[in-house]
């Protein structure tokens, strides 16, 4: 395998991933488009709804092909922050790009919103950079530690008094704070604040982790053919998992036989699996949503399946009546996110009761 083939083969999945974001918005789209028409009409011009929602959703679909292209065409991360946050531009009032490191993130860029002077923190070498202990913001620790999007209170606690005071928050303002997910880690977080829509901020960001991904792949091409073994030896039924951030655990040989990779899929089967992909994120955010109180000491105990064990299995038996019996080559994908969003990504957190992926 030549130096160049990991990154080829990662970069093609990755586009994959580029063309399963577009897919998981579309739904989200159709909702934001329906309530923007329906909040400017009238009772009188309801009879043409059809029509002008079809046109909105072509206009906002091409906003956000635009912006994608625009993402996935930054040629280094800089250059990525840089149209990251002008690409939200439509989407929030207020933006910034924060870099993630040990114990810290660093603001790179800022974008704030009109009487307020503007602040591009990359280009401006004659102050010190705004850096954050994470210890003293919990909504960037939160965002850091789960890798999912977190909506939190202009409160100092959360997103500390510095920012509260830069961006003139009042103190019911709502924050965003998107992760950056590049090889399973967060690399950036996207704050947004001030008329948020959130769905195309997610798409962006994710797309944005993608092309981090890239960046990091294309740098290590020295080391890739000692890597080249592993890759190749990996069970082609973990292609299937296409959330773009961690790899799936090892399938049962008995269900593995029948796994494809995600290109070797039929349209139809691609979407079921998206489907099972937006059930099992739904219900796992449920969970951590209703039992964050003792979900942490769960994980600690590694036994969250013993504390959330109604919730888990009335999610599973759903799961397996909806989505394991429509198509041979689904996957568990309710068992990937469960490892992944409510495990950090350590099965055993699961505790010695569950009992593993449905077959």
């Amino acid at each position: 395998m030549t130096p160049a083939a990991p990154t080829a083969h990662w970069r093609k999945v990755c586009e994959e991933n580029f063309s399963r974001l577009i897919q998981d918005l579309e739904h989200q789209v159709e909702a934001e488009v329906s309530s923007r028409v329906s909040a400017a009409m009238g009772p009188a011009a309801r009879a043409s709804a059809p029509g002008a929602i079809g046109e909105s959703r072509r206009a906002l679909a091409e906003e956000l092909n635009q912006c994608v292209r625009r993402v996935r065409k930054a040629a280094g991360t800089q250059e990525l922050f840089a149209t990251l946050l002008d690409v939200t531009v439509p989407f929030c009032d207020q933006a910034a790009l924060f870099s993630v490191h040990d114990k810290h993130i660093r603001a790179e860029r800022m974008r704030r919103s009109a009487g307020l002077h503007p602040v591009e923190m990359a280009a401006d070498t004659s102050s010190p950079p705004l850096e954050i202990p994470v210890s003293q913001a919990a909504a960037f620790a939160a965002a850091i530690e789960t890798r999912d999007p977190v909506i939190a209170i202009s409160a100092p606690g959360e997103v500390t008094g510095a920012l509260v005071r830069l961006f003139g928050h009042k103190p019911d303002d709502r924050i965003y704070l998107l992760p950056l997910v590049a090889n399973d880690t967060v690399v950036a977080i996207l704050y947004a604040a001030g008329r948020v829509q959130a769905p195309p901020l997610e798409l962006l960001s994710e797309v944005a982790g993608l092309q981090c991904q890239i960046f990091t792949l294309a740098s290590a091409r020295p080391a890739a053919p000692e890597a080249a073994p592993r890759t190749q030896s990996k069970p082609s039924g973990q292609m299937v998992t296409i959330s773009g951030t961690a790899p799936a655990p090892a399938l049962k040989p008995a269900a593995a036989a029948q796994h494809q990779e995600w290109w070797a899929l039929s349209r139809s089967e691609q979407q079921l699996h998206l489907a099972a992909q937006r059930f099992a994120r739904v219900q796992v955010a449920e969970m951590r949503l209703s039992s964050a109180g003792v979900l942490r000491s769960a994980r600690e105990s590694r036994d969250i399946y013993g504390t959330l064990k109604s919730s888990i299995d009335a999610a599973r038996a759903e799961y397996r009546a909806k989505h394991m019996t429509a198509s041979p080559t689904m996957v568990d994908y309710l068992h990937l996110e469960l490892v992944r969003s409510l495990a950090n990504d350590d099965a055993t957190r699961l505790g010695p009761n569950y009992p593993g992926p449905l077959l």
